[in-house]
């Protein structure tokens, strides 16, 4: 089944891991953890190599087309003519680009996942926006994506009390954090394409549950596995938001707060 899961998170401690560990239960799918922004490469990659496929005139997130794709059917047609060409811009047509990054994840994540007796395969990513879903929809059109948020107080608590995850300013950690978790749970909304769930609802509701396997094409999917789960990052740290950091937080991304009815 040529059906890969892709789970896009709002940020961190937003729940992709348990919502990682509860699908891998299923023990039909491997999902595999995050590349540290990887998929983002790949992504970018991809549109630099369009945009030398492109034509001329056709504008890119990059700058204009290099005619890549005239250039190389130029070769095909008359190669002696073409070498004496302008081919500055030459690269193999698009089908093969997809086909070679189709290789490449199949051979990292799908080759991998069998050995380890998954028969399909998954990534979670917590940095990668739909820009990077829809890269991946382009090369997987029949993948399934999920998009996960959770209340962003909550994220920022959780961060907080692991020591704001390398930031020193708590304001500025706030602030960043904040418009991160913004930027991807607003991208997520518009996204036309995969299903949005909220980590609530994961834990609360048992229909979300049974919603996700069915769009998923699980056969089981434990509704129970958050509740009877012992694995957990656990901290000390009982700090709490401050009311400055509750504020900017609610400054930030007060209209994705209350599209996801936080």
């Amino acid at each position: 089944m040529n059906q890969p899961i892709f789970l896009f998170s709002a940020g961190w401690r937003s729940g992709s891991t348990l919502l990682q560990r509860m699908l891998t239960n299923s023990l039909e799918c491997l999902i595999w953890g995050e590349a540290g922004g990887g998929l983002d490469y790949l992504s970018n990659a991809y549109q630099g190599y369009q945009q030398m496929l492109g034509p001329g005139n056709m504008t890119y997130k990059f700058g204009l087309g290099g005619n890549g794709m005239e250039q190389f059917e130029l070769f095909q047609s008359n190669p002696t003519h073409a070498v004496n060409a302008w081919i500055a811009s030459m690269n193999p047509p698009e089908t093969t680009l997809r086909d070679s990054f189709r290789q490449f994840l199949d051979s990292y994540y799908g080759q991998q996942a069998r050995v380890l007796g998954y028969s399909r395969w998954g990534v979670k990513e917590v940095r990668s926006g739909p820009e990077t879903a829809s890269f991946m929809k382009i090369l997987y059109p029949e993948a399934k994506f999920i998009f996960l948020v959770r209340n962003p107080f909550n994220c920022l608590l959780s961060i907080k009390r692991r020591n704001w995850m390398g930031e020193r300013n708590a304001l500025r950690a706030t602030a960043n954090y904040t418009r991160h978790w913004r930027s991807l749970a607003k991208g997520f909304r518009n996204a036309n394409f995969g299903l949005v769930v909220r980590y609530e609802d994961i834990l609360n509701d048992q229909e979300t549950v049974h919603k996700l396997r069915d769009y998923l094409e699980i056969g089981k999917l434990d509704s129970n596995f958050a509740e009877n789960s012992r694995a957990d990052w656990t901290t000390k740290n009982k700090a709490e938001l401050s009311f400055f950091e509750k504020r900017l937080i609610s400054a930030i991304a007060k209209d994705e707060i209350k599209f996801y009815g936080y």
